[in-house]
């Protein structure tokens, strides 16, 4: 009689272990005091089936699977695991959103590899946001150059017909004043290109001391320049060119005139619907015209002088 209850016990817990689908065993047809080692069987059999499923659920990557029941002492070392695969998951869920500060200190080997693996992911970020700003910057960098006059590092053509566009609309009191540098291309012939070059700084470095930051200074031909005085009254951006004529004239002392001409025009409202070339063609002619006044005068001058003389 033990052998048959051996026997099936014994079947049972091999088809628990080893089969897909298990055997069930009929208590009724175990002696007595069999039966009780049989529900033992049983509870086994359930524990075993609630652990193949939870860690199937598992290997999956099923983090939301229901828990065993306390009871069942098989899943310890499971539940453990799956704690600690929930909390490495919402870990890996910070550094994700670039939280680097995450480490893990339970995983054993793993654990390195993860802390290896946001150490290098935070470094990476550190180095692309460095190369970004760089790129940015540079990017910046050519965007001023684009305005910007190679000679004289003052505004070129673009930067002032963009500056005048913007300002057109909003600034109600401006003054436009249309500088031409005066007998450039005499010094280049007699002095060189060099000296050319000097006498064009020079002029930008007396404009620059005289004028206020908010205004707008900018080379926009060879020897042509334009500032726009903002919040300026007419007559005293007319003192202020003046002024600076003279402040220019006696700067340096050179074998050559130093001297501009300058058209000086408001902007008022009505001008903010004229085209940006109508407007400094208006303010050119101006500037012609006070050219010849000079040139005219500078011909009296020099007679008067050639007539004292001869006498």
């Amino acid at each position: 009689m033990d052998n048959k209850n051996n026997a099936l016990l014994f079947e049972y817990l091999r088809s628990i272990l080893y089969d897909a689908e298990v055997k069930q065993l009929d208590i009724n047809s175990l002696d007595e005091p069999f039966q009780k080692l049989g529900l033992g069987l049983q509870f086994l059999e359930k524990s075993v089936a609630e652990m193949k499923s939870y860690s199937e659920a598992l290997a999956k990557g099923n983090l939301s699977v229901e828990l065993p029941a306390k009871e069942n002492t098989l899943c310890e070392n499971l539940k453990s695991i799956h704690a600690d695969l929930k909390h490495l998951t919402w870990q890996a869920k910070q550094v994700a959103k670039g939280d680097y500060s995450q480490r893990v200190s339970f995983l054993g080997e793993f654990s390195e590899a993860f802390n290896a693996m946001t150490e290098r992911l935070e470094e990476r970020e550190q180095f692309l946001k460095s190369e970004a700003e760089r790129e940015k910057l540079h990017a910046q960098e050519l965007e001023i150059e684009v305005y910007k006059d190679a000679l004289t590092r003052i505004g070129n053509r673009l930067y002032f017909f963009e500056k005048l566009k913007e300002l057109l609309p909003i600034e109600k009191k401006m003054v436009l004043c249309y500088c031409d540098l005066d007998n450039l291309k005499c010094v280049n012939d007699h002095f060189g290109h060099e000296e050319g070059d000097r006498y064009l700084r020079r002029f930008v470095k007396v404009v620059q001391k005289q004028i206020r930051y908010k205004d707008v200074f900018a080379r926009i031909g060879g020897d042509e320049f334009c500032i726009i005085l903002k919040d300026c009254p007419y007559e005293e951006a007319v003192n202020k060119v003046k002024h600076i004529q003279k402040l220019f004239a006696r700067a340096y002392e050179k074998p050559y005139p130093v001297s501009f001409s300058c058209g000086i025009m408001e902007l008022s409202d009505e001008l903010a619907d004229m085209e940006i070339k109508d407007i400094i063609r208006r303010a050119d002619e101006l500037m012609y015209i006070e050219k010849k006044k000079r040139k005219d005068v500078s011909a009296l001058v020099l007679a008067e002088q050639n007539s004292a003389a001869q006498e």
